[in-house]
């Protein structure tokens, strides 16, 4: 956050320097405090009576300095009051023996009324400011308590499955982000859900709608007969319950170990990609995006082999703003070069890869691969 800069008296001034040095010797030297500043702005409205018309405007300068200052040490009330008293002295200053500039009372007067309004403006741009620094603080505060809930969303460790190698990352933009993945596993059904998700957006709003797509989906599974009806619940809710400018992208997939098939359902999400024996299969939309209309979801059920990947990332890994993208010719590209490393590894090349380009993520990033192993 910026905050505007306002002027304070400062020793090493050159200006203010060079005038001091017309001070009488007992206001010359002396603290910067509120005392010793009132003392010099009382004796800067004394020069304005005596001296030139070349000096007024130099004169003008150090009196707003001191008053805008004074007003950082004591606050607008009683800055009012050693303007009030020094204007009073001032004016009561016998000049039968001095020279007097023209018209210097009425220029006194009106520059003590402009003082008085830039003392009332500072002191209302220093609470402005403080308001605005409380209320960056408390954002922050509360970006942190968003990103900590949402880490705790994103799965903490990863069911071992004999037979497949499984893993995920989630890289926001933001603080927070609106893309997930998750894997969960129900031996007793011999299934594994795993998702990726993509919601409209960034930050806070996004985030939130993380926890909801996470609940909702996963609180589908349970009475649900395939992956397309846990789909189509989860996109009842969304069309119901979320604003129509939000949509989110999601493949969602069961996979059966010991089968070693997995069933797939691609919500609008792009690139889904097959790789198999050494030859990718992109695994096209089923269905709309949900939170979009009221739709019904198709699957695609997908025999595996050791040595096939199921790779899946949002966009911002290939497409995270209109002057940059890597596409998804790239994703290929690095998903062979490393198809025989783990899933943990592929997913960390990717990723790592992407960064080396963009420099920082352009929008939230995240992916999936599940590796079918020996």
């Amino acid at each position: 956050m910026r905050v505007a800069a306002k002027p304070t008296i400062q020793p090493e001034d050159p200006g203010h320097a060079a005038w001091r040095q017309a001070l009488p010797a007992g206001v010359r030297e002396g603290p910067l405090d509120a005392e010793h500043t009132a003392r010099l702005l009382e004796w800067a409205l004394r020069f304005m009576r005596t001296s030139s018309p070349d000096d007024l405007a130099e004169l003008e300068t150090q009196a707003y300095r001191l008053a805008c200052g004074l007003e950082e040490l004591v606050g607008p009330e009683a800055t009012l009051r050693y303007l009030r008293d020094g204007l009073s002295r001032a004016l009561s200053l016998d000049l039968r023996d001095l020279p007097a500039v023209p018209s210097a009372d009425g220029n006194l007067v009106r520059l003590v009324n402009r003082l008085s309004d830039a003392v009332w403006k500072a002191h209302v741009e220093r609470l402005q400011a403080t308001i605005e620094q409380q209320r960056h603080d408390q954002w922050a505060k509360e970006l942190q308590v968003a990103k900590r809930i949402q880490e705790r969303l994103l799965p903490r460790t990863v069911p071992e499955i004999p037979g497949f190698d499984i893993a995920g990352r989630v890289l926001p933009a933001a603080e927070v982000g609106g893309d997930y993945w998750s894997c969960k596993s129900y031996p007793e059904d011999d299934i594994v859900t795993f998702k990726l998700a993509d919601i409209t957006g960034h930050g806070i709003a996004a985030a939130t709608l993380v926890s909801a797509v996470k609940f909702i989906s996963g609180g589908y599974y349970r009475g649900s007969k395939s992956a397309a009806q846990v789909m189509e619940r989860t996109n009842h809710v969304l069309v119901k319950e979320t604003p129509h400018e939000i949509m989110v992208t999601m493949l969602y997939g069961w996979l059966f170990p010991h089968s070693r098939e997995v069933s797939l359902v691609n919500a609008g999400h792009s690139p889904v990609l097959h790789y198999h024996r050494g030859r990718f299969c992109e695994i096209a939309p089923t269905g709309l995006a949900l939170g979009v209309m009221e739709t019904r979801y198709r699957e695609m059920r997908l025999p595996l082999e050791s040595g096939d990947i199921l790779f899946a990332c949002s966009d911002g890994v290939t497409d995270p703003a209109p002057e940059v993208a890597l596409g998804e010719d790239w994703v290929r590209e690095q998903v062979r070069a490393g198809a025989e490393l783990s899933a943990t590894a592929l997913v960390d090349r990717v990723i790592e890869a992407a960064l080396d380009v963009y420099g920082t993520p352009r929008d939230d990033m995240s992916v999936i691969v599940v590796k079918c192993t020996e």
